[in-house]
C-alpha cells in the first residue's frame, strides 16, 4: 500500500511541468514552448478526457442533438476560426477551447493538405542580357511586399515593422526546400534567381548609401554552388560564391533539400554560412564593409529579378527565371542559431509573430499548404503563415497553373525514417476536399436524424415545430445549443463508468485518439505507486511529438496513458504471481516491449556451468504466407516461385544445376500451419474447397540460366521435379468424416512430374486444426556422408534414399511425426541431385504462372534450401525453436568424404543456400505480385564472398535466391503475422531457464542430486549484445557445440577460438553491419528509465537480492570470448643447468629441433641459430638461450604440430600480403 508520505506529494504531471519553468524567464524557454501560458494550454490539452467514441459515426454519440447540424458547424468553425497562421499558443488554446466533436474533427477527419510551388513552365527566352540573366516571354515568380500591412501592428522596439527587413545587428537567415530537375541549358536564364528582394532604389543608384539588395541565385556551369548578393550601398556581398569551394552540394539532381542560408551582420566584417539539411557545410564567407539595417519600400521576387543587377543596368522584372520547386519558405530577421537551424529544417515552424514575442523575427513564412481549389484568382495568393499577413502573389499563375501548384510535400519525398510532415486543415472553404468531406458527413448525419426518435426537437409539440419553420428557427437553435451540452455530458458520464473495465482503446483512427490521461490513478488504487514515466523527456518529447532528430508517430503523452492502461489491464494476473518471474516478465510487456529488449535475468553465485541447451518458454512473432483463402478468396491459387528479380544486383532465380553434385545431399524445408476452417461459414463469401493441397516442391527449369525470367519446366522425361501434398482423408477416430474438403485429418505424400506416388506417411488426426508442422524432403547417397572420397563408399554402387520427415511441435511438446523413405537408383537419384532446380511454395501451376494443377489452403514460412543432409534430430531442434535455421555443428566442413570439393572448406551453415523467411514482404502490388528476399544473403562476383566455395558450391549456396509471389489478391497483405509458441535458446552461461523448475525422479529423491548450494541474483537489463546474442544462436541448433568451439584442446595453444572467430565473421557478413551502435541502441529505447524501475521494485520479493535499477548492460555477445593463451610445457634434459625451456637435441645427441612447421618428426638445420654439438654423447645436446620472440614462435609451431583440425588451420600458414585462402 501507498505510504502516508505520498499521500502528501504533489501532483506528478505538476512536477514535471515545472522542471520546465525554473530558470525560465518568458521568451526563453525555447524548444518550441513560447511562454508560460504557452506551457500551461499544452498540459491543459494533456489533462483533458476525450471519450473513447467514435465520432466518424453519429449513433456512437448523438443521443439529443441533430448530426447533421454538429457535423456541419464542426466543420465551418474549423474553416473559419482556426489560426493556420497563429502561435503554437493560439493553436494550443483554439483546440482547449472547443467541445469534444470538434477536437476529433480536426484532428481525424478535417480534410488537411501539404504543398509546394514550381515554377518555370513555360520556359522560353526572348532575349539574352549580358548580366546573364536572361529575358523570358513569360514571367513566373512569387512577389511579396513587407508591409506592414493592414491590421497588422506596426511596434519599433518588437521589431514589428516591415517583415523583409535584412541586415543590421540582428542579422538574416532565409531558408527553404529546393528540388531542381536538371543542370540548366539551352533555352533558359543562364543565371537562375531563387530570391530577389529590394528595397526600392534603383539599380542605376547602386553605389548609393540607401541602395539595399539581397539575391541568391544559381548560375550555369556552376551549379554545385549558390551565388548571394547582401548589399547595404556599396558594402556586403556581391554575386558571392557559397560554398567557396565547388563539388561540396549538389543542387540540379531532382532531390529536394533544405538549404538555409544566415547573414551575420552584427560586425564590420559581415559573413555567410550556409546549411544542407541542418547541417553546416561552410561558415565565414566573408563580405566586405559592415551591412546597416536596409529598409524601404521592400519588395520581394521569389523565382525571378526584381530589377536589374550591379553594374548591369536595366533589366526587365521575371527575368533570371529560376526553373525549381520550393517549399517551406522562411524568412527570418535574424541570423539564427545552428541550434535552430538543426531543429527545425525537417518540420513546421509556428507563427502569431504579430501577437506574440516568441517568433517574432519570423518575417515571411510561405508552407504552400492551403490544397488547390481549382480556381486561379485563389490558388494564386500564397498565404504567409507567420502571422504578418504577407501573402505573396503567383504572378501569371493561369499560364502556369498544370504545375504551380503540388499537393505533394518537400519533407515526405526526402523518404527518411521517422520524417514526416501532416499538413494544414484547409481554410480556403471552396476547396473541393473539404466540400467533399463536409457533404459525406453532412449526409451521413441527416439520415440518422431521420431515425434517432431521442432528438430533443423531436419532443417538442409540431405546431411549434411548424410555426418555427416560418420563422427564424431560433427553437430549433436554441434545443441545439442544449442538446449539444446534454450530449457532451451523457458521452462523457457515459465513458467514466466504463473507465475501470479491462478494455484495450482500438489504436485505429475510427476510433478516439487519446486515452484516459488518469489512468495512473486506477492502478495506485490498487496500492502499487505509479511515478511519472518519461519523467527525464525533454520539451520536444513530451509536447512537440518529435525530438532533434525525428517526427513521433504518437503523442508521448497517449503513450504514457497507453502503458499505464496495459498495466491496469494486466494487474490482476501481476498482483496474483507477484514476487515471481511470471510477474515481472507480464509487466515489461505491458510496457509494449519484450523480453529480447528489457530482459529479466538471473545470476549465480559458486556455480558451475554446463554448456548444454537449456530454453525459455516465449512467443515467436512470425510471418506466414497466407494460402488458405480466409483473407482473400481467391489467394488458394496463389503461389511463391523462384524468380530473378532485376532490381536486385546479387539476385539469381533457380539452383545452379552441375554434374559434380552427384555424390552430394539436399535438402528442402518449410513450415506449414494448417487453418482450423470453422469460421468459414461466417465469411460473405464461399471458401474455395480443396482436398489436396499444395505445399511445396520444384521443378527443373527449360533455361537454367541464373538470370532467366523464363518459367517453362523441361519436358516430362526431362523434369526430376518432386511435389509434396497433404491430402484430407478421415483416419479411424476422425471428428469429421465428409464433407471431404471440410475434413481435419490428412497424410503427407511425394510425387514425381508424372504423378508418380513415391513417398506417403500415414494418416493424422486433427493435422487442419491450426497444427504448425515441419517437413523436410532430402535426398542422398544412401552411405552419405561417406561418399567417393571413401574406400567402398562409392555413390554409383549404392544408390539413394528419399526421404520425407514431418514433425509437429505443440507449446514445446513433440506431438507427431512421420519418417518415410524409398530407395532410387544411382540413374534416378543422380538425375535429381545435379539437375538445376526452380522452387516454389503454394498452389502447383503449370510452369507455375500456367493453369492450376493442385489449389493450396495452408500457412507457409521458412522455407530453405541446403546443399546438404540435414537429419530429422537437426529438423526437430528447429521446429521447437521456431526461428532458427541453425545445424548441430554451424563451422565443421560439411564435406570431408567428396571428392568435388577436396580442398575446399564449407562450414555446415554455409550450406544453407535459399532462405524465405517472408519477413520483408508488406503486401501485393496492383498486379498481385510481390518480391521474396533470400535471408541466407549472398553475393554476385568474384570476390572471396563469392567465389570462396569453389565452382561447384559458390554458385549455389553465395547466391541470393529471390522469389516472387503471384496470384494473390491485388493490392492486399498476403502476409500475416501469427504468434507461435517457442522455446528460445538461451545464451550460454544464462542460468534462467525452463529446466530451473524439475520434477525429481525416484532416484532424486533417493540419492539426491548432490548439487552446491548456490545463491541467485536478479536484475532486469538492457543489453544490445544480449540481442545480437540471440540472432547468433539462429546457426545453431543445439548449445552443445560451444563445448567444440572453447573445449577442443588444439585451442588451448591458439591466442583465439578459430572455429568461433569464423562463425563471427559469417554472422557479421550477413547483417551487413558488422559495427554496433551501442548509442543508437540506448537512444532508441531511451524510455525504458527510472520510473519503471520504482514499479518493478513494488513487484520484488523483499528477500531477494536484484539490482535496484534496470541496468544498460555492455558485455561479450555469444561469439565473442576472451582467451588465456598458454604456452607448451616443453620438457628440459636431465641434469639441465640452463634458464631455457627448450630441447634441442634427442637421446642420442643429435641436434633435433621440436616443432617448427607444426610438425614435430621434422627436423631442421639451422647452423646460424644452432651451434654445433661438440658432445654427442651428452644427453640432449647443446643448449643455448633464445630471445623470447623467437621462443615464442616456437612454442606456437610446436602446439600446431599436435593440431588434428590441419585443414581448417591452413589459413595460418597464409602469408598476410597473400591471395585469399579457400575457406568457409
Amino acid at each position: 500500500m501507498s505510504s502516508l508520505k505520498d499521500l502528501y506529494q504533489g501532483n506528478k504531471q505538476g512536477t514535471t511541468v515545472s522542471k520546465y519553468l525554473k530558470s525560465s524567464a518568458p521568451g526563453t524557454l525555447g524548444s518550441g514552448i513560447e511562454s508560460e501560458s504557452h506551457l500551461k494550454a499544452l498540459t491543459e490539452k494533456q489533462d483533458y478526457f476525450l471519450p473513447p467514441i467514435n465520432y466518424s459515426d453519429p449513433e456512437k454519440f448523438v443521443k439529443f442533438g441533430s448530426a447533421e447540424k454538429y457535423y456541419k458547424n464542426a466543420f465551418e468553425f474549423i474553416a473559419s476560426d482556426y489560426p493556420y497562421d497563429g502561435s503554437g499558443f493560439e493553436k494550443t488554446d483554439f483546440y482547449n477551447n472547443i467541445n469534444p466533436l470538434e477536437k476529433y474533427t480536426l484532428e481525424v477527419t478535417y480534410p488537411r493538405s501539404t504543398g509546394f510551388v514550381s515554377i518555370g513552365q513555360p520556359y522560353t527566352v526572348s532575349a539574352t542580357n549580358s548580366s546573364l540573366y536572361d529575358q523570358v516571354s513569360t514571367v513566373n515568380y512569387i512577389q511579396v511586399k513587407g508591409g506592414p500591412h493592414k491590421n497588422t501592428k506596426f511596434n519599433v522596439a518588437k521589431d514589428r515593422t516591415s517583415n523583409l527587413e535584412f541586415g543590421g545587428t540582428n542579422g538574416t537567415t532565409v531558408e527553404f526546400f529546393l528540388k531542381k530537375d536538371a543542370l540548366i541549358t539551352t533555352g533558359t536564364s543562364r543565371k537562375m534567381a531563387v530570391l530577389d528582394l529590394t528595397n526600392g532604389v534603383s539599380t542605376t543608384n547602386s553605389s548609393s548609401a540607401t541602395y539595399g539588395r539581397l539575391r541568391i541565385a544559381i548560375h550555369s556551369g556552376s551549379e554545385t554552388q549558390f551565388f548571394v548578393t547582401m548589399r547595404s550601398g556599396s558594402n556586403g556581398f556581391t554575386e558571392t560564391a557559397i560554398p567557396s569551394t565547388p563539388g561540396q552540394i549538389t543542387i540540379s539532381d531532382a532531390t529536394w533539400r533544405n538549404f538555409s542560408f544566415r547573414f551575420n551582420t552584427s560586425t564590420s566584417v559581415p559573413t555567410v554560412d550556409l546549411f544542407v539539411n541542418g547541417t553546416c557545410i561552410e561558415t565565414g564567407v566573408t563580405g566586405s564593409g559592415a551591412i546597416g539595417a536596409v529598409t524601404g519600400t521592400m519588395i520581394a521576387n521569389i523565382g525571378a529579378l526584381r530589377q536589374g543587377t550591379e553594374g548591369f543596368g536595366t533589366t526587365a522584372e521575371g527575368s533570371g527565371k529560376l526553373s525549381a520547386s520550393l517549399d517551406e519558405f522562411r524568412f527570418w530577421k535574424k541570423a539564427r542559431n545552428a541550434e535552430q537551424i538543426g531543429r527545425h529544417w525537417f518540420t513546421n515552424v509556428e507563427g502569431g509573430s504579430d501577437k506574440y514575442d516568441a517568433n517574432v523575427s519570423l518575417g515571411v513564412y510561405f508552407k504552400f499548404n492551403e490544397g488547390i481549389t481549382g480556381t486561379s484568382s485563389i490558388d494564386q495568393t500564397m498565404l504567409d503563415y507567420s502571422g504578418r499577413v504577407s501573402n505573396g502573389t503567383y504572378v501569371n499563375y493561369s499560364t502556369a497553373v498544370a504545375i504551380a501548384r503540388n499537393t505533394g510535400s518537400a519533407i515526405n519525398q526526402l523518404s527518411m525514417e521517422s520524417i514526416t510532415e501532416r499538413g494544414d486543415p484547409i481554410v480556403r472553404t471552396n476547396n473541393p476536399n473539404y466540400l467533399t468531406t463536409k457533404l459525406r458527413y453532412e449526409q451521413s448525419g441527416s439520415v440518422y436524424d431521420g431515425i434517432n426518435s431521442a432528438r430533443l426537437l423531436n419532443h417538442l409539440p409540431n405546431w411549434i415545430i411548424e410555426e418555427e419553420e416560418n420563422n427564424a428557427n431560433e427553437i430549433v437553435a436554441l434545443t441545439q445549443i442544449i442538446s449539444s451540452y446534454f450530449d457532451t455530458l451523457y458521452n462523457q458520464l457515459t465513458s467514466l463508468r466504463e473507465l475501470k473495465y479491462n478494455q484495450y482503446v482500438s489504436g485505429s483512427l475510427s476510433d478516439s485518439i487519446d486515452e484516459f490521461p488518469y489512468n495512473d490513478r486506477l492502478i495506485e488504487n490498487y496500492g502499487i505507486r505509479t511515478p511519472e514515466l518519461f519523467e527525464n523527456a525533454d520539451i520536444l518529447s513530451q509536447f512537440f511529438q518529435r525530438d532533434e532528430q525525428i517526427n513521433f508517430d504518437q503523442q508521448l503523452v497517449d503513450i504514457k496513458n497507453s502503458i499505464y492502461k496495459n498495466i491496469y489491464n494486466n494487474l490482476t494476473f501481476i498482483l496474483k504471481s507477484k514476487g515471481n518471474q511470471k510477474a515481472i516478465r507480464n509487466f515489461i510487456r505491458c510496457l509494449g516491449v519484450g523480453e529480447e529488449i528489457l530482459a529479466f535475468n538471473t545470476y549465480s553465485d559458486d556455480r558451475d556451468f554446463e554448456l548444454t541447451s537449456s530454453y525459455l518458454s516465449s512467443v515467436s512473432t512470425k510471418k506466414y504466407v497466407d494460402f488458405t483463402g480466409l483473407l482473400n478468396q481467391s489467394d488458394d491459387d496463389a503461389v511463391v516461385y523462384q524468380y530473378y528479380d532485376s532490381s536486385n544486383s546479387n539476385s539469381v532465380g533457380l539452383i545452379t544445376g552441375s554434374n559434380q553434385l552427384s555424390e552430394y545431399a539436399f535438402s528442402l524445408q518449410s513450415e506449414f500451419v494448417f487453418p482450423n476452417k470453422d469460421e468459414q461459414d461466417t465469411l460473405s463469401y464461399s471458401v474455395p474447397q480443396v482436398i489436396s493441397s499444395s505445399l511445396y516442391g520444384f521443378h527443373t527449369p527449360n533455361i537454367a540460366t541464373q538470370t532467366s525470367t523464363d518459367l517453362t519446366w523441361k519436358p516430362a522425361a526431362n523434369d526430376y521435379g518432386l511435389q509434396v501434398y497433404a491430402v484430407k482423408s478421415p483416419g479411424e477416430f476422425a471428428e469429421v468424416i465428409s464433407p471431404d474438403f471440410k475434413v481435419r485429418d490428412a497424410f503427407f505424400l511425394v510425387k514425381d512430374r508424372a504423378g508418380n506416388t513415391l513417398l506417403s506417411s500415414s494418416i493424422f488426426r486433427n493435422v487442419y486444426d491450426n497444427e504448425r508442422w515441419n517437413l523436410s524432403l532430402t535426398l542422398k547417397p544412401k552411405k552419405y556422408p561417406f561418399s567417393n572420397g571413401v574406400l567402398g563408399s562409392t555413390v554409383a554402387n549404392s544408390g539413394y534414399e528419399l526421404r520425407l520427415y514431418g514433425v509437429n511441435f505443440n507449446t514445446g511438446k513433440k506431438e507427431k511425426y512421420f519418417n518415410v523413405t524409398t530407395d532410387l537408383t544411382y540413374a534416378s537419384g543422380s538425375a535429381i541431385v545435379n539437375s538445376a532446380k526452380r522452387i516454389y511454395v503454394g498452389a502447383h501451376k503449370t510452369n507455375f504462372t500456367g493453369s492450376t494443377l493442385i489449389s493450396t489452403d495452408v500457412r507457409a514460412s521458412s522455407t530453405r534450401y541446403w546443399t546438404d543432409f540435414i537429419s530429422p534430430a537437426v529438423v526437430d531442434l528447429q521446429a521447437k525453436q521456431v526461428d532458427t535455421h541453425g545445424s548441430l555443428h554451424p563451422s565443421r566442413n560439411a564435406y570431408l568424404f567428396q571428392t568435388a570439393s577436396a580442398g575446399v572448406y564449407i562450414p555446415s551453415i554455409q550450406t544453407l543456400a535459399l532462405n524465405w523467411e517472408f519477413a520483408e514482404v508488406t503486401g501485393s502490388d496492383t498486379s498481385g505480385r510481390f518480391i521474396v528476399q533470400d535471408a541466407s544473403s549472398g553475393s554476385v562476383g568474384t570476390g572471396y564472398e563469392a567465389s570462396y566455395q569453389g565452382s561447384v558450391f559458390s554458385p549455389i549456396n553465395l547466391r541470393q535466391h529471390t522469389g516472387r509471389g503471384d496470384f494473390f489478391t491485388a493490392s492486399s497483405t498476403p502476409v500475416r503475422k501469427q504468434y507461435v509458441y517457442a522455446d528460445k535458446l538461451l545464451p550460454p552461461e544464462y542460468i534462467d531457464s525452463n529446466e530451473m523448475v524439475k520434477v525429481l525422479s525416484v532416484d532424486d529423491e533417493v540419492f539426491g542430486t548432490f548439487k552446491k548450494p548456490s545463491s541467485t541474483y536478479f536484475a532486469i537489463e538492457k543489453s544490445m549484445y544480449r540481442s545480437i546474442s540471440n540472432r547468433m544462436l539462429h546457426l545453431f541448433a543445439s548449445i552443445k557445440e560451444f563445448n567444440n568451439l572453447i573445449g577442443e584442446p588444439v585451442n588451448k595453444y591458439r591466442m583465439n577460438y578459430k572455429h568461433m572467430e569464423k562463425l563471427r565473421e559469417i554472422f557479421f557478413r550477413k547483417v551487413r553491419n558488422d559495427i554496433p551502435d551501442l548509442q543508437k541502441y540506448l537512444d532508441y529505447y531511451k524510455w525504458l528509465d527510472a520510473a519503471m524501475t520504482e514499479m518493478l521494485d513494488q513487484l520484488m520479493p523483499a528477500s531477494a537480492r536484484y539490482a535496484s535499477n534496470v541496468r544498460n548492460l555492455v558485455e561479450s555477445h555469444a561469439l565473442e570470448r576472451n582467451k588465456i593463451q598458454h604456452r607448451a610445457p616443453l620438457l628440459k634434459p636431465p641434469g639441465s643447468l640452463s634458464g631455457t625451456n627448450e630441447i634441442t637435441g634427442d637421446i642420442n645427441g643429435n641436434n633435433t629441433e621440436i616443432g617448427v612447421e607444426g610438425d614435430p618428426s621434422d627436423v631442421v638445420s639451422n647452423p646460424r641459430r644452432r651451434p654445433a654439438n661438440p658432445n654427442p654423447g651428452d644427453l640432449g645436446g647443446d643448449q643455448f638461450q633464445e630471445p623470447e620472440q623467437i621462443q615464442a614462435g616456437r612454442l606456437e609451431g610446436w602446439a600446431r604440430g599436435f593440431d588434428p583440425d590441419q585443414n581448417f588451420d591452413e589459413i595460418d600458414n597464409i602469408n598476410p600480403g597473400g591471395p585469399e585462402p579457400n575457406y568457409g
